[in-house]
């Protein structure tokens, strides 16, 4: 009978070996050909401002809401982004962040992201509003938007091609001129979505400023 000496590599090995050639072919690419440099975006100091729900019924999915509060230093976030991309001046910046802060004394305002076939508004299944303390209050404003590429950006994985945004804007002041946000006394501000079967709610809890939000 004819012995055939057969070598068995364990897989081990192959991964190994797999791991390293393609490590080497990836230091080969960045080595010969520009990479370009990397830029540093605020996406941590976006992070707390952006919520995220999924509604369940049973073991189907009613809804994937994604939220983020324009608030001042979201404002703030993207204006850096748009004029770094942009190679626009400092001067360029302060104007165009002076007007982005100066809208938020007149409305809160939020980009929601959710699937195409769950959409919000009047005459759709869900609906939202907002509720601060005791008090809710409507939209004045709630429309189907292209979302900027630096906000696409702060949502990353969370915006996709199924994905469709809204922007939804609150007064930020009630019937008596007064604002709805009390700095030292707002504890949180909710967004709220409801359907006649479901609700869910986004929280962002305040720090006592009225303005700024805790990281939790």
């Amino acid at each position: 009978m004819k012995n055939n000496n057969v070598c068995l590599i364990p897989v081990w090995v192959v991964g190994m070996l797999t791991l390293v050639g393609c490590q080497r072919a990836a230091n080969w690419a960045i080595s010969s050909f520009d990479q370009g440099t990397t830029n540093e975006l605020p996406t941590n100091l976006v992070k707390p401002y952006i919520k995220s729900v999924v509604v369940h019924s049973q073991l189907s999915t009613k809804g994937i809401f994604d939220a983020l509060w324009l608030a001042d230093a979201v404002r703030t976030a993207s204006t850096d982004v748009l004029i770094m991309r942009a190679g626009k001046s400092l001067g360029q910046h302060h104007t165009l962040l002076r007007r982005q802060l100066e809208e938020n004394k007149h409305y809160i305002m939020f980009y929601i992201v959710t699937e195409y076939d769950v959409p919000l508004g009047d005459c759709a299944q869900w609906q939202i509003f907002l509720r601060i303390g005791d008090q809710t209050y409507q939209p004045r404003e709630l429309k189907v938007t292209d979302l900027p590429c630096e906000y696409k950006v702060f949502f990353g994985k969370r915006f996709g091609k199924t994905k469709i945004a809204y922007l939804a804007k609150f007064d930020a002041q009630d019937s008596n001129e007064k604002p709805i946000i009390i700095s030292n006394k707002t504890e949180s501000i909710q967004l709220c979505l409801r359907s006649i079967e479901k609700q869910a709610v986004l929280e962002w809890p305040l720090d006592g400023t009225g303005k700024t939000i805790k990281d939790v």
